[in-house]
């Protein structure tokens, strides 16, 4: 039988979805469990969001669109992006996607020949490798966990060579919740500016910023919007995931690229959703505001726990919603004859023995540290904290008796 095709053999399941279905499992059983793995809001979609959803079904809006998705929703973001970021764009620019993650796979797929590298900071979100080898290219990966977890103007420009195509930048970032400030974005553009290379942007978590910071695009910096690609969506802003409504903005030639990719494997997003996304974009600030302002006393419970302890270090997040937390100092722990020495035993240790789920932080490149979501509850935060607690106390005192 013919096998299947061999560009599958370069690519890994995700992580994330391998910890959440046991998390699954032990529910199905009648578990209590703790599940810090959500990468969505757990509020619901402003009510004017879902009542444009159901007008055009109503209305009979329930036929295919434009491609690149209907004119009004495509001039309101570039409204969007004007007023939000200072950046000008035309409607025939922007692409309007099945989710974020499809705009980035369209921008790789239109980018990337056979053995191209992408630049990647480290810790990455999950899916950034493997969709750059789904397109044919290298992850070109600069680890920044001894540097704040940000990426160096220096450490860019020694990683660029002849076969750099493209980087990607996330901020605010998922795992750690870093927040490039414009100062740092500065210096890295006065790099991008000197070579040939795209930049990805994914400003996703845009909205969800704290301790008074404001977003700022890499591609308001001299020049670079003529060669940067804006990923965005509705679906961690307006708690949108499951309407999958994503967006890119980028230079005309690249648009036109990634318009004609998505014409033959998705074609265009909903149309029920996209008439939702226009209404999005026209809700006021006070909803989103909500939602920000209840993840950052969320920030600021799970940090109030990991203080009790000083044995833990972590990212220290300014948006998104996660801690990207060191536990590498247990590792060497015996437990019933095995050792503990990698995040995915850790994740796996704490969820059999503890009932608390998180990602191990190999998903995102670095086997030291574990994800945790705050997007839920402070109930289950407090819960979940004071069981990971009794676990790394646990796992330390194993470690100091072995």
């Amino acid at each position: 039988m013919t096998q299947i095709s061999s560009r599958l053999s370069k690519i890994e399941a995700s992580k994330t979805l391998q910890v959440k279905e046991k998390a699954l499992e032990l529910k199905a059983k009648g578990i209590d469990v703790v599940d810090l793995t959500a990468g969505e809001p757990d509020f619901n979609t402003p009510e004017n969001i879902c009542l444009a959803g159901i007008e055009a079904i109503k209305k009979g809006f329930t036929k295919y669109t434009a491609n690149t998705g209907i004119p009004k929703l495509r001039e309101a973001i570039c409204d969007k992006l004007k007023k939000d970021n200072d950046l000008t764009f035309t409607p025939d620019q922007i692409v309007v996607s099945n989710g974020a993650k499809q705009s980035i796979l369209n921008a790789l797929f239109a980018l990337l020949n056979e053995n191209d590298e992408v630049i990647l900071p480290m810790p990455y979100w999950v899916s950034y490798p493997e969709q750059i080898k789904l397109a044919g290219g290298i992850p070109a990966i600069i680890d920044t966990t001894k540097k704040g977890f940000k990426l160096s103007a220096d450490d860019l420009e020694k990683k660029l060579n002849p076969r750099t195509k493209a980087i990607i930048l996330n901020s605010p970032c998922n795992p750690t919740g870093i927040v490039y400030t414009a100062d740092e974005l500065s210096k890295l553009a006065k790099v991008l500016e000197k070579h040939d290379l795209w930049i990805i942007s994914d400003e996703i978590y845009e909205k969800i910023i704290f301790d008074g910071l404001k977003h700022t695009s890499i591609a308001t910096f001299g020049d670079l919007i003529q060669k940067s690609i804006i990923i965005n969506g509705f679906s961690k802003s307006h708690a949108m995931t499951g309407w999958r409504l994503g967006y890119s903005a980028a230079p005309l030639n690249i648009t036109k690229a990634m318009s004609k990719i998505q014409s033959h494997y998705t074609s265009n997003a909903s149309s029920i959703s996209q008439q939702a996304g226009l209404a999005a974009l026209q809700t006021p600030d006070l909803e989103i505001e909500k939602m920000r302002s209840t993840f950052e006393k969320r920030r600021n419970l799970v940090l109030s726990f990991l203080k009790k302890r000083d044995y833990f270090s972590f990212a220290y997040p300014q948006g998104a919603f996660y801690f990207f937390i060191k536990v590498s100092d247990v590792f060497g722990s015996r437990i019933n004859g095995q050792i503990i020495d990698d995040s995915v035993k850790f994740s796996s240790y704490i969820t059999e023995n503890f009932h608390v789920v998180t990602v191990p932080g190999i998903a995102f490149g670095t086997d030291e540290y574990i994800r945790i979501s705050f997007a839920t509850s402070n109930e289950q935060i407090e819960k979940g904290m004071e069981k990971l607690i009794s676990a790394m106390d646990n796992l330390m005192s194993l470690k100091k008796s072995s």
